[in-house]
């Protein structure tokens, strides 16, 4: 008789990574957990200064590996730096920057070398010389993307009085404006109208996962989110654009004015808005601020331990602005029509949207108003 397998509890990692600083404009701290997953797939970046008059914040959230999403979070911010449209234009660059990754992602094994660089470069640009080149060009021929790898995209950019928000998957932003939270990113859920309408469109189904009988659908029972980084076995269909794939890369870009009583921002990966709403996350990261006795980054940290249980990874990034006088500037002219959040009747003071409580008729033309699908 072969004795049953043992099963071992493995506890959650629930050591935190964390980080602080802060320019004449915003203060900001970050933390992140592992939680009780095998290995961490969050990832995050922060340029205060991208440019003189630029601040930038990203975070994403990688699944199926941890290499996509540490690719977006190198990568992302210094292509939105040099993209032709970042001082001009800067929802145009997020959207330029989210294609130009997936492209990176789909054309060569070149993103994944660049992760590693030391000890590998040296070989790969041996093989490209000489004669190896003719092997080394057989070799890129088989390059297979990332079919079942991927990553959320939540990036802020803060110049002058605006913040432009993209958004690509389920992490999220969310502004508190004297208490109240304001959604500044739609969580890109399967059963969203418009996201199932394109995935139907694109061949698609909406199915849960094998051996699951409850719960929400996922993209072909495999992924939770219609929007994504990578991923690319769900962007399969040839007759049709990026745009139009069951899972695109493609953003929506939500902006809102800085003004007196905009408090701060939070940016956040599925661990935490899994576990808290919107309007929890803003009640609890207020109250700590009140209170005077927490740095930004023990708040946190203190916002991963009020997610415990962690189930997933759980990334968090905090901004608080100082409230400068500022002047305004080019941001608000490049933000089409169809894209300005009108700050004053924002599309939800609390919640995200989710399986269960899918994104109403008339929000979804509101929704739809600020990006493709």
């Amino acid at each position: 008789m072969i004795n049953p397998p043992v099963l071992t509890y493995t506890p959650p990692v629930t050591a935190k990574v964390s980080d602080a600083g802060e320019n004449d404009r915003v203060k900001y701290a970050s933390s992140t957990m592992q939680g009780a997953r095998p290995s961490m797939e969050d990832a995050l970046a922060v340029e205060l200064d991208l440019d003189e008059t630029t601040s930038f914040f990203g975070v994403y959230d990688g699944h199926g590996g941890a290499k996509v999403a540490m690719y977006c979070a190198k990568q992302f911010h210094n292509m939105l730096l040099r993209d032709e449209d970042f001082l001009n234009n800067l929802p145009k660059a997020i959207k330029s920057v989210c294609s130009r990754l997936d492209d990176d992602l789909r054309r060569s094994n070149a993103w994944s070398v660049s992760l590693n660089p030391h000890g590998s470069f040296n070989c790969f640009q041996f093989l490209n010389t000489g004669v190896f080149a003719s092997l080394w060009r057989a070799m890129e021929g088989t390059y297979v993307p990332p079919l079942h790898e991927g990553s959320t995209a939540c990036v802020v950019t803060i110049r002058g009085n605006q913040i432009i928000v993209g958004n690509v998957g389920d992490s999220r932003c969310v502004l508190s404006r004297n208490g109240q939270a304001i959604a500044l990113s739609i969580d890109h859920k399967p059963t969203i109208p418009n996201e199932c309408e394109r995935i139907l469109r694109a061949g698609g189904q909406l199915l849960r996962p094998d051996r699951v009988e409850t719960g929400p659908s996922y993209v072909q029972g495999m992924l939770a989110m219609s929007r994504a980084i990578g991923d690319f076995a769900l962007k399969q269909n040839r007759n049709m654009l990026p745009s139009q794939q069951m899972v695109t890369c493609i953003p929506d870009i939500r902006g809102a004015n800085i003004t007196d009583d905009t408090e701060f921002l939070v940016i956040a990966s599925d661990g935490v808005w899994d576990h808290m709403s919107n309007k929890q996350v803003v009640s609890f990261v207020r109250q700590k601020l009140r209170s005077g006795r927490n740095s930004l980054g023990k708040i946190c940290e203190m916002l991963l331990d009020r997610c415990l249980p962690p189930r997933d990874n759980a990334t968090v990034i905090l901004v608080q602005f100082k409230h400068i006088a500022q002047e305004s500037n080019e941001v608000a002219d490049a933000i089409s029509t169809d894209e300005q959040l009108n700050v004053d009747n924002p599309i939800s003071t609390d919640e995200q949207l989710n399986v269960d409580n899918p994104i109403s008729t008339d929000d979804q033309s509101l929704a739809l108003l600020f990006g493709p699908p």
